[in-house]
C-alpha cells in the first residue's frame, strides 16, 4: 500500500512537471506571438499613416523642397523629406498656431547643422499645408 502511494506521488509529480513545462512552453509561444503581433500592428499603423497621404502631393512636396532648398535636401532620402509633411499635418489639423507649425517645420527641415531661417521655414510650412 505504501509503495502504491509513493508511485502515485511520483506520477503526480511527473505529471505536474510535464504540465508546468507545457504551460511554460505555451506561455513562451503566446508571448512570442504577442510580440510578433505587436510588431506587425506597429508596422501596419505606420503604413496606414503613410497611406493616408496623397502620394502625388508628397512627391510634389519632395521635388519642390529639393529644388527650393538644396542645402536642406542634400544627402536626404525622400522618406526623411516626406516626414516633414507626415509629422506636421497632424499639428496643422489640431489647430496649432502658425508659429507652432513653422517651429515644427524648421525642426524637421533641419539637415545636420544646416537649419532653415524662419522665413524659409515659413515658406516650407506653406508647401506642407498644400500637401496636407
Amino acid at each position: 500500500m505504501l509503495a502504491a502511494g509513493a508511485a502515485a506521488v511520483v506520477l503526480v509529480s511527473c505529471s505536474s512537471g510535464d504540465d508546468a513545462s507545457n504551460e511554460s512552453d505555451a506561455a513562451r509561444t503566446t508571448l512570442g506571438g504577442a510580440a510578433s503581433s505587436l510588431a506587425s500592428a506597429a508596422s501596419s499603423v505606420a503604413e496606414r499613416a503613410r497611406g493616408a497621404f496623397d502620394e502625388a502631393k508628397l512627391a510634389t512636396f519632395v521635388a519642390a523642397f529639393r529644388t527650393g532648398y538644396p542645402n536642406l535636401a542634400a544627402d536626404r532620402d525622400d522618406a526623411s523629406i516626406e516626414a516633414i509633411v507626415i509629422e506636421t499635418c497632424p499639428l496643422i489639423d489640431s489647430g496649432a498656431s502658425d508659429q507652432e507649425v513653422i517651429a515644427k517645420v524648421g525642426e524637421l527641415a533641419q539637415n545636420g547643422d544646416t537649419a532653415p531661417t524662419e522665413e524659409q521655414a515659413g515658406r516650407i510650412s506653406q508647401l506642407v499645408r498644400v500637401a496636407c
